[in-house]
């Protein structure tokens, strides 16, 4: 007899008639593919693999419902754009899923030049916010105004086809404005009390259900607590609920402060589960309570459904690491899901350049273009193939190769897979990446790939294998600072995760302030040291991306163990020390070890060497060019991707 593993996680949920497959939702993200108002087919092919990978409800992220209220590029409701809607709900319901549109407006968080009329800019109080934007006191027409392009933008999407209208009154967008005590100043009837601080949320969510009848669903998100002293607590969002659930079906409940909106890899899993939980344990709310925040495996969120802290869980960064992950957990193959590193890089891409990238997914957001998802299906020619180095970029490229039909032989120069990625085995900060190299040693290991530990890349093993094609993975090599008077008392930031006989002092000093010095520096904090990074320039971790590096600065400035001198130039490094000048001063920071991080370099040679050893032969990784988890992984994959493909 067949027994589920995750019978709570696929048990089905019906709202109203709308039958559920499962508790799985595919949360909002990512607007990531506009062009003139208008999502295009690329935007289509994600949401699909979304619903093609088993999740229960697949949302659409971030529809504008009135000009003034745009924080991303408007997504325009016209006659002639509702076909591409119409094609997004259809292939979310092609494959089972329900198809879910989330409905915001930015309040006193837009962005100016993604809206056409000023006087529309307004919230609830006068205010200018961090784009310059001069934001003014909602009146009642203003109100009127914004609850009409709700109520319109809902019934257009209803007519598009979709089954859930997901209302946004979270992540300080205009309905919570409203909510927050902390932001809310008004004296009128929609300020002071949280009575009236609801009260034109409520009227917006009364309209909506006016509009599209009893038949829609209507479902909501909240941020279920703002984390601050004198701001909303679970306690009061559940009163805000008693009244909402008139109107809607579901809430899905996230939360205020950047570390928990957007989990980073250092904070908790599941890090607003206990929101959730407040939420239901007050008794007040009937409807279904689904918790989101760092949800990355149907283990976890088979344990928050099955012992009540929610009835159902979205997840936004798994499903684009793995958007098969429900239909792997269905059939108990958990080890082949794609792990998420919770690094962010996502969410920053997509805001910064509008392109989507995720760090160990290739095919995310691309689907469309490359014609295939998670079956890559088999390369024309079969091949004999060489790779050398068996780090992250080396096992992606042996692993696709490996897929595509190939024969593979991967050396290795060490003892043991994973490359830098080995640093994890002993770190306390990247719990996620450490899964994910684990998973890509796992699955090169049970492949049917020929792999040599302790084997250099030489003449003889070329000679032996006669391979077609060679994918040269060398990796990387720290840079030594030896332009620096005593760096010979210093050791690489790494020797901390490698070197098991190495003991470091309780007062450290970390040369260089990008990500590796600082997240060694809060490796070593959790360990109990007290940490200085001395970074030369004016800013800290500047290889970080926007939202990942709030989150970062947030962890540091609350760190009582770690200390940051910015625009430190290092003049010696001494064995109890590092003297440096800032501000034309020579100052001492004082240290029993001493540590540097002050670039990689690639290891390029091995290339050099091998370039006409074969008829094709690739550098991938940062052997080509420094970078990160996605620079390895995306030129892996594409690399295996291309053997034999002509």
């Amino acid at each position: 007899m067949y027994i589920q593993k995750y019978p709570n996680l696929f048990k089905p949920l019906k709202l109203r008639g709308l039958i559920i497959r499962n508790r799985l939702m595919s949360a909002p993200n990512m607007l990531f593919r506009t062009i003139d108002g208008r999502p295009d087919e690329y935007y289509v092919s994600y949401i699909e693999h979304k619903a093609r990978g088993g999740a229960g409800i697949v949302s659409l992220g971030e529809a504008n419902v009135a000009d003034g209220g745009n924080h991303t590029p408007g997504m325009e409701t016209t006659q002639e754009n509702m076909a591409i809607y119409a094609e997004m709900a259809r292939a979310v319901h092609e494959h089972g899923g329900a198809a879910a549109v989330e409905l915001t407006h930015g309040g006193h968080s837009i962005k100016p030049q993604f809206n056409n009329d000023p006087s529309k800019f307004f919230g609830p109080v006068d205010f200018v916010n961090m784009h310059g934007a001069q934001i003014h006191a909602m009146t009642e027409a203003d109100m009127e105004y914004v609850i009409r392009g709700y109520s319109d933008t809902a019934a257009y999407y209803q007519a598009c086809g979709f089954d859930i209208l997901h209302i946004h009154s979270g992540h300080a967008w205009l309905l919570e404005q409203f909510l927050s005590p902390v932001v809310n100043k008004r004296t009128d009837n929609y300020g002071g009390s949280l009575e009236n601080r609801m009260r034109f949320p409520i009227r917006v969510l009364e309209e909506i259900r006016r509009r599209v009848g009893p038949q829609q669903v209507v479902t909501i998100r909240i941020s279920g607590s703002e984390r601050t002293p004198d701001g909303f607590t679970p306690e009061d969002m559940a009163i805000y609920l008693v009244k909402a659930q008139e109107y809607v079906d579901m809430v899905e409940v996230s939360s205020e402060h950047m570390p928990y909106t957007f989990g980073p890899t250092f904070m908790p899993h599941g890090q607003n589960v206990e929101l959730a939980e407040r939420i239901k344990k007050t008794g007040l709310v009937r409807i279904p309570v689904f918790a989101i925040g760092s949800i990355v495996s149907p283990e976890q969120a088979e344990e928050i459904i099955a012992s009540g802290r929610a009835d159902g869980v979205a997840m936004s960064r798994a499903l684009i690491a793995d958007p098969y992950l429900p239909k792997k957990a269905m059939d108990a193959r958990e080890d082949e899901i794609r792990p998420c590193l919770r690094c962010l890089n996502c969410t920053d891409s997509d805001n910064m350049y509008r392109h989507f990238v995720c760090s160990v997914n290739p095919l995310t957001a691309h689907e469309m273009r490359l014609g295939f998802g998670e079956d890559i299906g088999t390369a024309a020619h079969k091949k004999k193939v060489l790779v050398v180095g068996g780090g992250p970029a080396g096992l992606q490229a042996a692993i696709t190769a490996h897929e595509r039909g190939h024969e593979v032989v991967l050396c290795e120069a060490t003892d043991s897979l994973g490359g830098m990625l080995r640093f994890t085995d002993n770190d306390t900060v990247k719990l996620d990446l450490r899964r994910f190299k684990n998973y890509l040693v796992n699955k090169a290991k049970s492949s049917g790939i020929h792999i040599l530990l302790n084997t250099e890349c030489s003449q003889e093993l070329v000679d032996s294998v006669r391979p077609d094609n060679i994918i040269v993975a060398t990796g990387a090599e720290p840079v030594v600072p030896t332009g620096i008077s005593g760096f010979e008392n210093a050791r690489h930031a790494t020797a901390i995760y490698f070197d098991p006989s190495f003991t470091p002092a309780n007062d450290i000093v970390i040369v260089g302030g990008g990500l590796i010095g600082v997240e060694a520096a809060m490796h070593l904090a959790r360990l109990g040291k007290k940490i200085t990074i001395l970074e030369m320039a004016d800013e800290i971790a500047r290889d970080a991306k926007a939202v990942y590096k709030i989150s970062l600065l947030m962890q540091l400035h609350d760190s009582k163990d770690i200390t940051v001198v910015t625009n430190a130039a290092v003049t010696e490094i001494q064995k109890d020390g590092v003297v440096y000048e800032k501000d034309g001063k020579s100052v001492k920071a004082a240290g029993g070890t001493v540590l540097y991080a002050v670039g990689m370099r690639s290891n390029e040679t091995p290339y050099f060497d091998l370039y006409d050893k074969a008829p094709y032969v690739n550098i991938i990784g940062d052997a080509k060019k420094v970078g990160k988890v996605d620079g390895a992984i995306h030129g892996g994959f594409f690399a295996g991707i291309d053997v034999g493909a002509v």
